[in-house]
């Protein structure tokens, strides 16, 4: 009797813990569903890589792509490359043609719109530039990886970058960017700087008054990549911290395109094209790059101006 009675008090604990197991592995994937995860991005003469930035973003599980659209009146417009998406209502695009910022530059007041209007919509909102895709190491999708127990107490997770040199190309190709530059330089110094994944609904704006993208002014709670808690009003996280996620940087890409990229301007500082900025962005092409005659060449001609 005490033997019949002890296999049954077994089998019904074993009972209480499948059934307990199915019932935590039922709500941890009801969470997976229920979060919500946004991206917001300012964009001039982007369009090249639009598509490939929307659909990277997309494979990795985020609801909506929110585009400020700050290209010159008469230029390329989002459009004419994601009509599709914008269709499909997976991208929304903002107007913020020619516009060039009143008390802060475009991209912090479009961050600020951004948050503004969409905190109480999305649990986590992602704060990317077109040249950045983030790539997840140990988790499917965005969503697993922002529910991981870490980042729990986090309301700021900042995520390294890993830049990407030229792969020694001088001119476009129309072929996606994460296929043409595939070499990395893990020592490159810019690679302690961050970018941020927000959580939404907090009382005050995680960026207004900030001086640039990669930093706080407030004691959010922030965390690396790992879920480790780290100084909110720094702009960088080192070291460099790559084993669940890193955000692939491509800030040059060949020197045809760096140069495109000089002549258009930049949305988070307003940039005059002279001797000075020219040598500072040649000596920095070439700290990432291989110098060889061709890319300087090419420079030279891009700018009419004579520097080695």
């Amino acid at each position: 009797m005490k033997t019949n009675l002890k296999i049954i008090i077994k089998c019904f604990f074993f009972f209480i813990i499948i059934f307990f197991y199915i019932f935590l592995k039922f709500i941890r994937i009801n969470i997976n569903k229920t979060l919500k995860v946004c991206l917001c991005t300012i964009g001039k003469k982007e369009n090249l890589y639009a598509s490939e930035f929307v659909n990277h973003y997309k494979k990795i599980g985020y609801d909506k792509i929110f585009i400020y659209d700050n290209n010159d009146i008469g230029d390329e417009k989002f459009k004419d490359v994601l009509n599709k998406q914008i269709s499909n209502n997976f991208v929304k695009i903002i107007n913020y043609r020619g516009y060039r910022g009143k008390r802060q530059s475009p991209q912090f007041e479009a961050f600020i719109n951004c948050y503004e209007k969409n905190k109480n919509k999305y649990d986590w909102l992602s704060f990317f530039d077109f040249d950045e895709f983030l790539e997840l190491k140990k988790h499917k999708n965005i969503k697993k990886y922002l529910n991981d127990k870490r980042f729990k107490k986090c309301s700021n997770v900042k995520i390294n970058w890993l830049t990407f040199s030229d792969n020694n190309l001088v001119y476009y190709e129309n072929i996606p960017v994460q296929k043409r530059f595939i070499t990395p330089n893990y020592n490159f110094y810019r690679n302690r700087l961050i970018k941020s994944t927000v959580r939404g609904n907090l009382k005050f704006n995680y960026w207004r008054g900030m001086k640039n993208p990669h930093s706080s002014n407030n004691n959010l709670t922030a965390c690396n990549s790992i879920g480790k808690i780290i100084d909110p009003k720094k702009h960088y996280s080192s070291p460099f911290c790559y084993e669940f996620s890193y955000l692939k940087h491509y800030p040059t890409k060949t020197i045809e395109e760096y140069c495109n990229k000089a002549k258009r301007g930049r949305s988070d500082i307003l940039v005059k094209l002279n001797k000075k900025t020219l040598k500072k962005y040649f000596k920095y092409f070439f700290k990432l790059n291989k110098k060889t005659k061709a890319k300087i060449d090419y420079f030279n001609k891009c700018f009419n101006f004579t520097i080695s």
